[in-house]
């Protein structure tokens, strides 16, 4: 039996979000590596270093180098994989219609959204960077004057990745960035698509997909999702228009527009 059009463009929409849930786990795993590598150089700095106040500058440079030398290589993997996800947004419009038979030449986007959003992570990857390297530098600090041992100090600063630390807080926020951020240009470059594709495709529509990827769902978003939903009350709307969110009019999910605790993590 033959699959309807609808059927085989949902199916080829599921398998590009899949895709693009693959290529953010690879971006998590390249930016955990870095972060691990920082975390050993720091370590490595605090353990060989003589407990005196005479060394706490040169000590403090070390962890200042493997820290903002993290920053920059992390700022760099977000922008790549940043311009991946808006390539891999409009591919989630225009692939689907290739596969049911739309084949015609649609409008270039403007890339200066891209630009604004990786100057966006690029701020949030420095402010991390830095928060890293204050939080550090006072343990140390804490560490020199004896309010704690120099066994202390190494498990603030962290055995690894996993244990509770200033790492493992570190590493779950550069997780937090990585998700969030690539998401949201895949998300807005997807919607400019649908917006210039709109004016060759009359009447195209969009609606609110669940992904099933957050552990924890916001009950709101599982809500647009039944309210956007093809059999659902308003059902799939115009491009141009927004989504009713939690309150919040968002044209796409992590909508920039949003607030933080409406577009985190959004799925």
């Amino acid at each position: 039996m033959a699959l309807s059009k609808e059927k085989i463009f949902e199916r080829k929409v599921k398998a590009l979000m899949k895709q693009a849930g693959r290529m953010e786990d690879d971006a998590v795993r390249r930016v955990i590596k870095l972060l691990s590598d920082a975390r050993k150089e720091v370590a490595a700095a605090v353990a060989s270093t003589e407990w005196q106040a005479f060394y706490l500058p040169q000590l403090k440079a070390a962890i200042e180098r493997a820290l903002e030398d993290f920053g920059q290589k992390y700022g760099v993997e977000m922008r790549e994989m940043q311009r991946g996800f808006w390539e891999q947004g409009i591919d989630m419009t225009d692939l689907p219609l290739r596969e049911i038979g739309i084949w015609q030449a649609f409008p270039e986007i403007d890339t200066t959204m891209l630009s604004i959003l990786q100057g966006y992570s690029s701020d949030l990857v420095t402010g991390l960077a830095r928060d890293a390297i204050k939080r550090i530098n006072t343990e140390i600090t804490l560490g020199l004057i004896g309010q704690k041992s120099p066994y202390e100090v190494m498990g603030a600063v962290g055995r690894n990745l996993k244990t509770k630390s200033i790492f493992k807080s570190i590493r779950d926020r550069a997780d937090t960035i990585v998700h969030t951020e690539a998401g949201r240009v895949l998300e807005a470059s997807s919607q400019l698509r649908k917006e210039a594709v709109a004016g060759v495709v009359p009447g195209m529509k969009k609606i609110w997909f669940y992904g099933h990827s957050p552990k924890s769902p916001r009950l709101s978003h599982l809500a647009a999702a039944r309210r956007y939903a093809p059999d659902g009350d308003p059902g799939p709307i115009p491009v141009d228009e927004p989504f009713l969110v939690e309150g919040e009019t968002l044209m796409y999910p992590k909508d920039p527009a949003g607030s933080a605790k409406n577009t985190i993590r959004c799925g």
